[in-house]
Formats: structure tokens, sequence, C-alpha cells
């Protein structure tokens, strides 16, 4: 049996405004203005929605978006908070054996979700299942990497008096650009664009295709 996700969903009500604080308003903007610019998105599975900051922006280019999380906490958060969005449905789902069958999705969107998972690749491998052929991925995450160690030194300040210690390192990582560039590609991915993007707080951003 899968053990029940408990450590983010004590946050569920508050998420985005949490986030907001941890990372900044300024950098989460301009993470959320990069992720507006890619279009044509049509259908869209997203994995790990939270309660529904990405996905706000995401309908704005999709057809339809299935908005997905492990955490009925954070699914019925993002139920109450995406309501009026017609093009937005929300369910739960396990990203490491999804409910869905090959080739359903035209992307796959995923933030913040490969650094505090266990075995990324298996997610990777699996979005490519669910993905159409020539389907995009999109990975938002953030890093370390690039940030100066005064502004990393506030990152895990804000954290901890946020959130508290985060779980066992057993089930996460620090990611670079370079290491999801190798997990997509080993996966079957091409890369079309993979860039730091913030200012005081780092995130990866990457794009990738099927092939």
């Amino acid at each position: 049996m899968i053990k029940r996700e408990t450590y983010w969903s004590r946050f569920a009500k508050d998420f985005e405004e949490l986030n907001n604080y941890v990372v900044g308003k300024s950098d989460m903007t301009i993470i959320l203005n990069e992720l507006s610019k890619q279009k044509g998105l049509k259908n869209i599975l997203e994995l790990g929605c939270g309660n529904g900051t990405y996905s706000k922006v995401l309908a704005k280019n999709a057809d339809k978006l299935l908005a997905t999380d492990f955490s009925d906490e954070m699914v019925n958060a993002a139920k109450i908070r995406l309501k009026s969005i017609l093009n937005i449905k929300v369910e739960k789902a396990n990203c490491f054996n999804l409910p869905y069958a090959d080739n359903s999705f035209d992307t796959i969107f995923m933030a913040n979700l490969l650094h505090i998972i266990p075995e990324p690749e298996k997610v990777v491998a699996e979005s490519k299942r669910v993905l159409t052929k020539s389907g995009r991925i999109i990975v938002i995450d953030f890093t370390p990497e690039g940030m100066t160690l005064f502004n990393k030194l506030g990152l895990v300040y804000r954290y901890l008096k946020t959130y508290g210690k985060p779980p066992s390192k057993r089930q996460g990582q620090n990611l670079t650009v370079k290491r999801i560039q190798e997990m997509l590609g080993s996966n079957g991915f091409k890369i079309e664009e993979a860039k730091l993007i913030g200012n005081k707080v780092k995130a990866i951003f990457i794009i990738a295709i099927v092939y």
C-alpha cells in the first residue's frame, strides 16, 4: 500500500501564499510569466498541482487541463480554488503509476516535483508513456544552482520558518539544469530549451519533446 502524503498536505489551504513568502513574490512572478509564454499546449496533464498556483496560468493556453496531486488535501483545495475555470479538472493521481492510457496528453507539466520525490526518473518515464508522439514536457524546479550564498541562506531560513524540517533526504535531492536534461534525454526526450530563471531565487526551466 502506498504511504499517504502528509508533509505538504498540512499547508494545502495557504500553499500559494506560503510559497510567495518563501520564494519571494517577485521571483514567483518571473516564473509564472515565463510559463505564461508557452502557447498551444492543447490537452495538458499537470503532476503535483498543489493548490493550483500554476494551473491557473496553464489553463489560459490549454484546450483542457487535468490537474493532479497525490495529496487529498491539495486536491480538495485545488478543486475549490479552480472551480470557476471551466477547462480545468482536478483529481488525485499517483505520478509513479498514472491511471491514464498511453498517448493521452499533448503536454505534461510539473513544478517542484522532481526534487522532492524518490526516483524522479520513474516519473519522467511514466510521463513519456502518457504523452502523444511529439508531445512536450515542461519542468520547473527550484534549485540552489546559480544562487549566491546570502540568498541561499535566506531561502533556507524562510523555508524552515514556514514549513519546518523537510522530509528525509532519501526522498529528494537538489537538482541542476544538467541533471534534469540528462534525466529527460535518457528517457527519450529531446531538449528544446533549458535555463535558469529568477533573480534571488533560481528555478530550472526546461521544455523537451518526445522523439
